[in-house]
């Protein structure tokens, strides 16, 4: 069969001894024979993604249109990933500086568009049937649409922001204050030792943990805020979901279906909603049923959830099922826990590492809020130092290129420039905060005085730590109420290090793309016994 085949085709065994006389094939054998197994699944995985992307590739380079420039310098397989990962701000300033408002990179294996300046705000702001959030992360990365069905993903996308506007909007913080209280020394009676010191060793499952105690009560009501098996699952969720990126992202979606039967950790959250908050929904309805019967208010709290089972759809009579709004607390959960939980340990880590800072606040808080009482919410609005320090924080802990959205169609920016049907759009926020990423990127840089008491939770151009325009989060007014309540009080009754006594930089990035928090273990001294209501 050898022979036959040589026969016939000679001009492919030529072509055969061709490239095995290349001087190529020796370095690559020699490339194998010394490389580690994990260096060998790096270099695979690249590979594959490199490949699986080719066609989408090819079909952009045949279409006509006015293109950002593309960096140059890309790396076979990585592309520019090496040079994100090692000098990730030196080199977005670079392309900046060389490349303007807007440009190509090719990151982990796609080429994506990063939009700065003008470009960047366009970006932030434009209407979802043209830059997608929802396409560009909750589908085509994070795939919360395998876990809800379309109307969980309706509620997740369109009605969520709305409902989050009418149940924690800034007129009613202050009537918020005692439920975020409760809620807040429940974690700390449940996560921390009264006498002793508490040793953290994973601080972000932690502080996810700590942040669900305080959300529970006021987003479901307090008929579920102390129940321990939602506040886990609130907690654990966004965990989950993050566990399965990799994986998702390393296998074809053609082959997903095959992936979740191996999945089934995730759903026990829904299992979870809909065993401890069904009642709960059902409770509300009757109390509900009954009250329109009599012609009178119903008087139940307007919680998030309280609001969900009150919702109706475009045709001003259906609403959601018991079921559908159980899993859509979830939802919720994702977003509210782990941005809130990410960014309050961001603030103790700069305590850690800045003990100036945290001097300085603890004065505020002995002048402002003396002795052992809660803070209230006056006392917190004449905290100027205590909401500067947590605006910085905001816009230090800003990715450096964030908020991945998805063209829904051939898309054009003020300046001409187009992007086409499909590419993923990343804005260089850290760079639209400072101006350059290389910026105040030190930590002796760190300054919250540069904020010049404006207000945490409003939008600037140079603060786009909670987005711009429309699409500004909901959720911003009770996210900072609940960081700046928690300092005061951890403040006020702990004193907090690292374990080995280390100085980390607060931040650390994926890939020099996404940041995320330090896991050096922490340790939480009280500075005298907690007292316990037990």
């Amino acid at each position: 069969m050898d022979f036959i085949i040589t026969k016939a085709s000679p001009p492919i065994q030529q072509a055969l001894q061709i490239i095995q006389q290349s001087p190529i094939v020796e370095q690559l054998e020699r490339l194998y024979r010394r490389s580690s197994r994990n260096e060998l699944i790096f270099i695979g995985t690249a590979t594959f993604l490199t490949l699986y992307n080719l066609s989408s590739y090819i079909k952009t380079k045949c279409q006509k249109l006015n293109a950002p420039p593309t960096v140059p310098f890309s790396l076979p397989l990585i592309g520019h990933t090496l040079y994100t990962t090692f000098m990730p701000y030196k080199f977005l300033d670079w392309c900046d500086k060389r490349y303007g408002e807007i440009y190509n990179l090719h990151l982990l294996g796609q080429t994506v568009t990063v939009a700065n300046g003008k470009c960047g705000e366009e970006t932030l702001k434009a209407e979802r049937d043209d830059l997608s959030l929802e396409h560009g992360v909750v589908r085509d990365l994070l795939h919360l649409h395998y876990l809800f069905d379309d109307d969980g993903m309706e509620i997740a996308m369109q009605v969520n922001p709305y409902l989050l506007k009418k149940a924690v909007p800034n007129s009613r913080m202050r009537s918020l204050v005692p439920g975020i209280q409760r809620g807040l020394e429940n974690a700390v009676h449940d996560l921390f030792h009264p006498s002793e010191p508490t040793i953290i060793k994973e601080p972000s499952e932690f502080f996810q943990d700590y942040v669900a105690y305080m959300s529970v009560p006021t987003l479901v009501g307090d008929e579920a805020g102390t129940n321990i098996e939602v506040i886990k699952s609130f907690a654990a969720f966004t965990g989950d979901i993050i566990k399965n990126v990799g994986l998702f992202a390393a296998v074809p979606d053609r082959l997903h279906k095959y992936l979740m039967r191996f999945m089934t950790g995730t759903f026990k959250h829904h299992r979870v909603m809909e065993k401890h908050l069904g009642p709960i929904v059902r409770e509300h309805r009757e109390k509900m049923r009954q009250a329109e019967e009599a012609g009178v208010p119903h008087g139940l709290e307007p919680t998030y959830l309280q609001l969900l089972i009150e919702w109706k759809k475009d045709d001003g009579v259906s609403g959601y099922t018991d079921k559908q709004i159980c899993h859509a607390l979830l939802s919720v959960a994702f977003a509210s826990v782990h941005t809130t939980s990410t960014n309050l340990l961001y603030c103790i880590s700069w305590l850690i590492v800045r003990p100036d800072l945290k001097e300085q606040l603890l004065e505020e808080i002995r002048r402002v809020s003396p002795g052992d009482k809660p803070v209230t919410y006056d006392e917190l609005q004449q905290m100027a130092f205590l909401n500067n320090f947590v605006r910085e924080v905001l816009r230090q802990g800003t990715d450096p290129l964030a908020t991945g959205k998805k063209a829904m169609r051939d898309y054009t920016y003020y300046n001409g420039y187009q992007v086409p049907k499909g590419r993923l759009v990343q804005t260089a926020s850290r760079q639209l905060n400072f101006g350059t990423n290389s910026t105040r990127s030190t930590i002796e840089e760190m300054d919250p005085t540069k904020s010049n008491n404006k207000t945490t939770t409003t939008p600037a151009r140079d603060y786009v730590a909670f987005g711009m325009g429309k699409h500004l989060c909901p959720g911003r007014f009770f996210a900072t109420q609940e960081i700046e309540m928690s300092l005061v009080y951890l403040l006020k009754n702990y004193d907090f290090n690292t374990v080995r006594n280390r100085k980390p930089y607060p931040i650390t990035t994926i890939a020099g793309i996404l940041n995320v928090n330090t896991q050096e273990p922490l340790i939480f001294t009280p500075k005298k016994k907690i007292h316990r209501g037990d």
